[in-house]
C-alpha cells in the first residue's frame, strides 16, 4: 500500500532499437537497496535480442592463368 514503482527503460530501448535490438524479458532480482530518503531501489536483468543478420557473401573471383 503507498507503494509507487517507477521503471523508464524507454531512453535504453530507444537508443538501442537503432541497432535492431529489442527486449524480449526482464527478470526482477532478489536485489533490493535503500537510499537515504528511504526510497528502494532493485536490480533487474534485462534480455535483450536482435534478428540475425544474413551472412554477406564474399564474390570469389576466378583466377583466370594466362598463358
Amino acid at each position: 500500500q503507498g507503494v509507487e514503482v517507477q521503471t523508464d527503460y524507454v531512453p535504453l530501448l530507444n537508443s538501442l532499437a537503432m541497432y535492431g535490438w529489442q527486449l524480449t524479458c526482464v527478470l526482477p532480482t532478489p536485489i533490493v537497496k535503500t537510499n537515504r530518503e528511504g526510497n528502494l531501489s532493485t536490480k533487474q536483468i534485462v534480455f535483450l535480442q536482435r534478428p540475425s543478420l544474413p551472412q554477406k557473401t564474399k564474390k570469389k573471383e576466378s583466377k583466370v592463368n594466362s598463358l
